[in-house]
């Protein structure tokens, strides 16, 4: 998958702070990790997940990229079903709203001319767009476009409301969620809604592993409820 480069923020926080340096020091070996992952699940058999999203389905802020919620979920879909379930992660670091619609979604039809057509789709995505009020133009007409491009019983996040600057769009963002949720079936979770706030990463920015943890719990329910419902 393409890189994102770095946002302005970032590089100046990792200048000022070791804990963000090193959660952005992530990024290039965990692409290349999941790069390396997908190769491997293109040849192999069994049903397909397609994951799309930004950095929190790269696993950015574990410091090994096992620990995301990503391949906790996929251990449990495995041991829950009996099968031999694959991931094809799609995510980028950084990813907004545009950066599915133009990187990820094309792979999906690339994928299904090549056999491998997903029998579950997620996606996590839309906290970029939040923190980037120049996205916000396009924003609602890209997230329309990745919903329509997701099949029924897809997963969703919805978006959460960081902060009074932002929470109209984000609350925007999630009547356009929950519309599409209502027409294809989605089943629909919030990300952030942790037991408790001692699970964010170094940065403060990203889940730590005791976050993902908290992630893989919320997600795992959804995705075992769309795959039995299947």
């Amino acid at each position: 998958m393409p890189r994102r480069s770095t946002g302005a923020l970032s590089r100046t926080m990792s200048k000022v702070s070791d804990g963000v340096a090193r959660i952005e020091a992530q990024r290039e070996p965990h692409a290349v990790f999941w790069d390396d992952w997908n190769q491997r699940a293109v040849g192999d058999d069994g049903p397909l997940w397609l994951a799309l999203g930004d950095s929190t389905s790269q696993g950015i802020g574990a410091a090994d990229p096992t620990n995301g919620w990503i391949p906790q979920v996929l251990e449990r879909l495995r041991s829950s079903t009996g099968d031999q379930w694959r991931v094809i992660n799609l995510s980028i670091t950084g990813a907004q709203f545009d950066d599915v619609v133009t990187h990820q979604l094309p792979r999906i039809g690339q994928l299904a001319d090549a056999g491998h057509v997903p029998a579950l789709m997620t996606h996590l995505a839309g906290a970029n767009n939040l923190m980037a009020p120049g996205s916000w133009a396009s924003a609602t007409s890209d997230l329309e476009a990745i919903l329509d491009a997701l099949i029924p019983r897809s997963v969703v996040a919805r978006v959460g409301v960081h902060h009074a600057g932002n929470s109209m769009m984000a609350r925007k963002f999630n009547r356009i969620i929950e519309d599409h949720a209502s027409a294809k079936d989605f089943e629909l979770f919030w990300p952030w809604k942790w037991p408790s706030r001692d699970g964010m990463g170094e940065d403060k920015w990203h889940p730590g592993e005791k976050g993902y943890g908290y992630m893989a719990d919320a997600i795992f329910e959804c995705v075992s409820a769309s795959v039995l419902n299947n």
